[in-house]
């Protein structure tokens, strides 16, 4: 009689023939959420709020499946020194963005700049609490994972068409940022992608990332606006409004500014490619080896970089279970032809007809 052994857990996740599974289960729970959401709400060109939210964290449960169903990994690490330039892009493009304005028809409101750096560390917090829900799969999943099989220039070269693609049925359809800006989108990718895979390698972990996504939602995204909760420009399929609230540092077309305006594109492509090449001529260990142990603290505590290593418990297991297949059901659910209504009965009462005078 042959016995069968127990996997091995903590093998199994760095084992890199579980790969292909990780990511299929991966894309398997992040269309799930994302084609859920658009299911669930039908949004059109105005009603991007209702499905954004779902839709940045559509990542994180393809991450949470591949944990579940593929021994998959994720790196989270802790916050380091290097959140500190997650403020960089947003703070180069203020300059360049300036220096722009004297050969354009940006206005530029000096007054509004001292509020604005006031207030960039409050606008890069809220930008992150939505972002934290991309950056736990795409920097904490699959870059590790791709790093671990590719090289910086390859593993980038693999996140832009994905990232790219996830952002493309927002920009045709629910109104965000508009067609023609969508080759300076595509530029801007391009560098903050390899920006922020220099910020996870050097950090070690996704939250620098996670500050820099924030910064440019916030920030670069909303045109440099110096208040909280500020009117942002509606955009349609051919074009946006400029950005010209009494509360910009920056008003003009977006053709130039935000991160559909070429000024952002440029200035972040140039930031991402030199600081991946910095990166790679002073090369650190990468956090790829998703079997490495974490080092001991000095009260011989393990401090673990898995997210999920403190919950290996039934009743976490069971909830994440539910989730995982509540975001798989919802594409079906919402598919369903729905039935309409039986009309009232008191209200579909004929009255009786008065007779005829002759």
């Amino acid at each position: 009689m042959t016995t069968t052994q127990p996997v091995d857990q903590s093998s199994a996740r760095g084992d890199p023939r579980y790969d292909g599974r990780r990511v299929v289960f991966y894309a398997v729970g992040l269309l799930a959420v994302y084609v859920g959401a658009v299911l669930l709400f039908r949004p059109g060109p105005a009603d991007l709020i209702k499905v954004a939210i779902p839709a940045m964290f559509a990542p994180t449960v393809g991450a949470l499946a591949a944990v579940l169903f593929a021994h998959g990994r994720v790196i989270l690490g802790r916050p380091t020194k290097h959140v500190l330039l997650a403020f960089l892009p947003p703070l180069v493009i203020l300059v360049t963005t300036w220096v722009a304005s004297w050969v354009s028809d940006i206005e530029v409101h000096p007054g509004r700049l001292g509020t604005l750096l006031l207030l960039s560390p409050v606008l890069a917090l809220l930008g992150s609490l939505t972002a934290v829900g991309e950056e736990v799969g795409w920097r904490g999943f699959l870059w590790p994972l791709l790093r671990r099989r590719w090289g910086f220039w390859w593993s980038a070269a693999v996140m832009v068409p994905v990232w790219w693609l996830y952002h493309l049925p927002g920009i045709l359809w629910w109104g965000y940022g508009f067609l023609g800006g969508l080759p300076a989108f595509s530029v801007a990718i391009v560098g903050f992608i390899l920006f922020v895979g220099v910020l996870t390698e050097r950090s070690q972990g996704i939250w620098a990332s996670v500050l820099a996504h924030g910064a440019w939602n916030g920030i670069v995204a909303a045109g440099f606006v110096a208040a909280i909760g500020a009117h942002h420009p509606t955009c349609g399929t051919t074009g946006c409004e400029p950005f010209s609230d009494e509360a910009q540092v920056f008003t003009g077309s977006q053709t130039l500014l935000g991160e559909f305006g070429w000024i952002a594109a440029v200035t972040m492509l140039v930031l991402g490619v030199v600081s991946a090449m910095w990166h790679l001529r002073h090369p650190v260990a990468v956090a790829t080896d998703l079997t490495a142990r974490p080092a001991k603290q000095a009260n011989g505590e393990v401090r673990s970089t898995d997210w999920l290593s403190p919950y290996r418990r039934p009743n976490f297991r069971i909830g994440a279970f539910a989730a995982v297949g509540t975001g798989l059901a919802v594409p079906v659910v919402a598919s369903l032809p729905r039935s309409r209504a039986r009309p009232d009965a008191r209200c579909t009462r004929q009255l009786p007809r008065k007779a005829s005078v002759p």
